[in-house]
């Protein structure tokens, strides 16, 4: 059965939400991550393959993207470097059911956020993905993480949505700089 929740070039994103990039050919777990993260207040781009993934990414703002590892077609490590190559700033998340996956190999060392074992609860991803969002705001604005922490240091008590709502105000400010 063919499966996607993908917003083309027409769509409105939120502005006020994170973009996640969500890839996974698993039906099932694709629908009810993208839920469990949406009631949390990201803004989710599903779909069910790299090759959607490359589209969704080049039609989308896309803040943080999650991978799955073994997918038919295009696998997880080549949508990801393929993804790292065109969006140098974004940090990817690898979830994988495989534990033959090592994140320092080759072509990967250093561009993988970090690698979660599928099942993974939700307040795990979304720890994670708080910690990404953090990275791909110093990255695509080069801000040093003592800078950051600056930054940061009114929300570090705060819950996970404030520190995304100001997370996503620092990157909304500093983008709109010359």
């Amino acid at each position: 059965m063919f499966w996607i929740y993908f917003e083309g070039k027409n769509s409105v994103l939120n502005k006020k939400q994170i973009n996640v990039l969500l890839v996974d050919d698993e039906e099932v777990l694709l629908n009810a991550i993208r839920r469990r993260l949406e009631f949390r207040d990201f803004h989710v781009i599903a779909v069910d393959s790299g090759e959607k993934a490359l589209l969704a990414a080049r039609e989308n703002p896309v803040d943080v993207a999650i991978v799955d590892l073994k997918m038919p077609g295009m696998n997880g490590r080549e949508v990801m470097l393929a993804l790292k190559k065109a969006y140098p700033w974004m940090e990817v998340i690898i979830l994988t059911g495989h534990g033959s996956f090592d994140p320092e190999e080759g072509a990967v060392a250093g561009k993988i956020h970090t690698c979660l074992a599928k099942p993974c609860d939700v307040e795990t991803l979304q720890e994670v993905l708080i910690d990404a969002y953090k990275k791909t705001v110093m990255n695509r604005n080069q801000i040093k993480l003592r800078e950051m922490d600056e930054l940061l240091k009114d929300v570090e008590t705060e819950s996970p949505g404030a520190i995304l709502r100001k997370l996503k105000k620092i990157d909304e400010n500093r983008s709109l700089k010359p």
